[in-house]
């Protein structure tokens, strides 16, 4: 007999959030068709990226690759944008002419932070960087070519084979080093896990749209990192909080990259815990 669950794609699946995708989805009652890296299909080409849904056949796409070194956008804005931009617009153009949905992965840079209030979905983007105005060229050109569209915001993410700074303090801490961290800027770390969680559930619905989907509450990165040491049970010693300006950044970072997710909330759809607690559980599940 054939499968009843629903067929998905995972673009991206050597990262993180791709990672977390391809391992949560079959539990959340989805078939996982195909999983693949860039090497296996660059969505900046559209006839890879129709042949690939010519034979997966999926009912969602999920998409997380992306060009996310923030620095070298600013010098590499053409490369940021073929990725960040037109390859979202390629990639809903194809899940459209197959009659799939596409999930697509945007960014907390996508504001400048200047708000003290969290940014919810009907603000405005104002992005800083080269990095964060090819995620809202990318939200733009997906949402032209498709109406069945799901763009998440999220920002801060963290998890297991994660190369980016947060990903790596329980295991830089564990291993005994200090770790050096921001101090002033602002976010809410996000499990990958989570993510996903939310991602499978949000892609059953017909709710068509743009949602923020990141931890609730806020802190710096110092005291994230403070969080994590305390937990494993280290001194606070073991965190060098440091102010934005020491620290080797070229591009610029929102101040306070705060998000509500008020549509994910009117739709009974926010399954986020706080950041302390999806903390603890990462924590948990890397013992």
């Amino acid at each position: 007999m054939a499968s009843t669950q629903p067929v998905a794609v995972v673009l991206g699946a050597q990262g993180m959030l791709g990672q977390a995708l391809a391992a949560s989805l079959p539990a959340a009652g989805w078939t996982v068709a195909a999983a693949v890296a860039r090497a296996e299909c660059d969505i900046r080409d559209p006839a890879a990226v129709r042949a690939l849904l010519d034979r997966a056949k999926p009912l969602v796409v999920f998409n997380a690759a992306a060009y996310t070194d923030v620095d070298r956008s600013e010098t590499e804005p053409d490369v940021a944008y073929r990725a960040n931009a037109v390859a979202p617009e390629t990639l809903a153009r194809a899940a459209d002419a197959a009659g799939a949905v596409l999930v697509h992965y945007s960014t907390d840079f996508v504001y400048d932070g200047e708000r003290e209030r969290p940014y919810d979905e009907f603000d405005p983007p104002s992005p800083q960087g080269l990095y964060a105005r090819s995620k809202v060229a990318g939200e733009q050109l997906a949402a032209a070519a498709t109406r069945r569209l799901f763009t998440l915001r999220v920002g801060c993410l963290y998890g297991r084979g994660g190369r980016n700074f947060p990903s790596t303090i329980l295991r830089r801490l564990r291993a005994g080093e200090t770790v050096r961290a921001d101090r002033d800027r602002l976010g809410s770390p996000t499990w990958v896990v989570e993510v996903a969680r939310v991602s499978a559930a949000l892609a059953r619905t017909p709710h068509f749209g743009l949602y923020h989907c990141t931890s609730q509450g806020e802190t710096s990165w110092a005291a994230f990192a403070s969080f994590v040491a305390a937990e494993l049970g280290l001194p606070a010693s073991r965190v060098e909080p440091l102010p934005t300006s020491a620290l080797p950044m070229k591009a610029p970072r929102p101040r306070r990259a705060i998000l509500d997710n008020r549509m994910l909330r009117l739709r009974g759809l926010d399954g986020m815990s706080s950041w302390q607690d999806a903390a603890r559980a990462f924590i948990k599940s890397e013992s």
